[in-house]
């Protein structure tokens, strides 16, 4: 969630960026009205500021309100750039070509925008529409007999230009989406060398622990039960010992599987498998967190996972191997600390590995 909103919060800062580039332009265009380059006057400027200024205003909103969160591109450039592109058409209609270089700008600082947002194809997309565009402009500026001259070359000139700069923009914004694809990639990866024990690929430790701090804070916000069980393999010490490690680590791999499979087809406490957090404490010993459920819940989750494990051998390289878990099993406590809570769900497990082991024990 914090994660969401930091994004959020980068996005609308983008947009305000966009709106004050739409201030920012108001002097040259002031100073083009002034000197006659703007032929629709101070009237027609008025106009063309407040509809750039209310549809940056949209967008903010839709932002704001999370409406883009259904497209890849939660901050629209695409949708963005291209009404800004329309306004920026719109403007070199009315301009003089003594400040072509008005509408010229105006386009380079939309595109611009999208940089870090649009693919190749995006931008190869919208500067085609922006050249198509920028053409038909200059067919309805200059009719037939018109285009001819210094002034129509100079168009042409500026033509150019657009072609040119908006082609380099989408190279370069092609460039900078290929390192921000691999840019992720390697973020992906270090989170998962962060969060994931590397020989079962289940959550690690840290993890573990920091969930279990988010969780005993809901649990302390809104009330919310969940329950803390210690897993541990019997007899795993002379598994190791007979067969080598090696074979150890294969048994600890399926295990994991094991559990993890099992764990998606059960709804344990009527919200589903995706709540429940499932990871390698430490050695042969794997922590299961259980949001909204109460102490006989997680007894019974831990009654049918030692059923699955049991029923079938684990396939191993030194032949089918039977394997089984004891549990200790603690309720969370208002305000009970994570180190106490820990510490009675390890106390619970010791009962069980004292009592023959292959059987679950509840904390009191």
């Amino acid at each position: 969630m914090k994660d969401s909103d930091r994004a959020l919060r980068t996005r609308l800062q983008r947009q305000w960026m966009g709106f004050l580039s739409y201030v920012m332009f108001l002097v040259p265009m002031i100073f083009s009205v002034q000197r006659g380059w703007l032929t629709f006057g101070y009237e027609g400027l008025a106009v063309y500021i407040a509809i750039a200024l209310m549809v940056n205003g949209i967008f903010y909103l839709l932002i704001r309100n999370r409406f883009g969160k259904r497209f890849a591109d939660p901050s629209l450039s695409f949708a963005q750039i291209a009404v800004a592109g329309v306004l920026a058409l719109v403007m070199a209609y009315f301009v003089e070509e003594q400040a072509r270089s008005l509408t010229l700008a105006l386009l380079f600082t939309s595109f611009f925008f999208g940089i870090f947002n649009l693919s190749r194809r995006e931008y190869l997309a919208l500067s085609s529409v922006a050249v198509a565009g920028y053409i038909g402009m200059l067919l309805l500026k200059y009719p037939n007999g018109e285009r001819t001259g210094e002034a129509f070359d100079l168009e042409l000139l500026n033509l150019t230009i657009l072609v040119m700069v908006l082609l380099w923009i989408s190279l370069l914004g092609s460039y900078v989406a290929s390192l921000r694809l691999r840019l992720a990639t390697a973020l992906a990866r270090l989170k998962q060398l962060a969060t994931c024990d590397e020989l079962t690929g289940l959550y690690n430790r840290r993890h573990l622990m920091d969930t279990l701090d988010q969780q005993q804070e809901r649990c302390r916000r809104h009330g919310e039960p969940f329950a803390l069980c210690i897993i541990d393999i019997d007899h795993f010490k002379s598994i190791n010992d007979r067969y080598g490690h090696s074979v150890g680590d294969e048994v600890l791999r399926g295990f994991a599987d094991r559990i993890r499979s099992q764990l998606r087809k059960m709804d344990i406490i009527g919200r589903g498998e995706a709540d429940n957090m499932f990871g390698r404490y430490g050695g042969e010993e794997f922590l299961l967190l259980l949001p909204y459920a109460a102490g006989a819940s997680a007894v019974s989750c831990l009654g049918r996972l030692r059923h699955e494990v049991e029923a079938k051998p684990f396939t191993t390289s030194a032949g089918d191997l039977p394997v089984t878990f004891s549990a200790g099993v603690a309720q969370h406590l208002l305000d009970e600390s994570n180190a106490a809570l820990i510490g009675r769900a390890d106390e619970a497990l010791y009962r069980a590995k004292s009592a023959g082991r292959n059987r679950t024990e509840i904390s009191g």
